[in-house]
């Protein structure tokens, strides 16, 4: 699990594929497509019903739980690369947003990039990669708020469309569950600018992080930055 070869965790489609060969399917009612003027019946309910709990428990793991097929971003921490960075994802390929992220916690966490062999790698992929001005925007919002990026560097999110009428279909609220939830605090904290305390650490990770001092930097060029291996979609002008 800790490498880019590492052998991936069993998913509930595994284990859906390896109950289906226990002869499951012949032990159930056979499936019924109903037109509208049929009747439904309690046998019918039932017999769905069954089948409901039969697909949903084929895919319960040996020790009682429900494997999730998606690990989610840095969910479970995921560990370097061979190449020195860290990915996104649990097994995924090096990016700027899984790097920069786990290069910083470490820092923050008290770990010294004198004699450390894994922050120099880290340290080096962001670096030979573009340094963190190319981080996505996810990232872009972490930095800031820890000190190590300026708000100026960002795409506005503006928090006042939370408060359109919520009737409007561009009403934030109406968005996906997870695109919601992120976006509502991020929104807040852009319109506060909110920046952490200013610590020994975060001035140097401003050196650290950066190919050229920080105060060099143009923020307004580095708003649409981002590293080539995570421009998944051309940006919209």
């Amino acid at each position: 699990m800790a490498g880019s070869g590492a052998e991936s965790p069993p998913t509930s489609s595994c284990y859906a594929k390896q109950n289906k060969h226990q002869g499951r399917e012949l032990r159930l009612p056979p499936m019924e497509k109903l037109e509208e003027k049929d009747v439904v019946t309690e046998e019918t309910v039932l017999a769905s019903l069954r089948r409901a709990l039969d697909q949903f428990s084929s895919l319960q793991s040996d020790d009682g739980c429900w494997p999730g097929d998606f690990s989610g971003i840095m969910f479970v921490m995921p560990g370097l690369n061979e190449d020195g960075g860290w990915g996104t994802l649990i097994l995924g390929s090096s990016s700027m947003f899984g790097t920069c992220s786990n290069y910083i916690t470490l820092r923050l966490l008290g770990e010294e990039l004198d004699g450390n062999e894994v922050l120099a790698k880290g340290r080096g992929w962001i670096l030979s990669h573009g340094s963190a001005t190319l981080v996505p925007q996810w990232g872009k919002i972490w930095l800031s708020i820890l000190g190590v990026y300026d708000w100026s560097g960002n795409n506005p999110i503006f928090p006042e469309l939370w408060l359109v009428p919520q009737f409007l279909p561009f009403h934030p609220g109406k968005f996906w569950c997870l695109c919601r939830m992120i976006y509502l605090p991020m929104a807040y904290l852009y319109g506060k600018k909110f920046v952490g305390p200013i610590t020994p650490i975060i001035l140097a990770l401003r050196e650290e992080i950066y190919d050229i001092p920080y105060d060099k930097i143009n923020w307004g060029m580095s708003r649409n930055a981002c590293a080539k291996k995570k421009t998944w979609f051309r940006l919209n002008k």
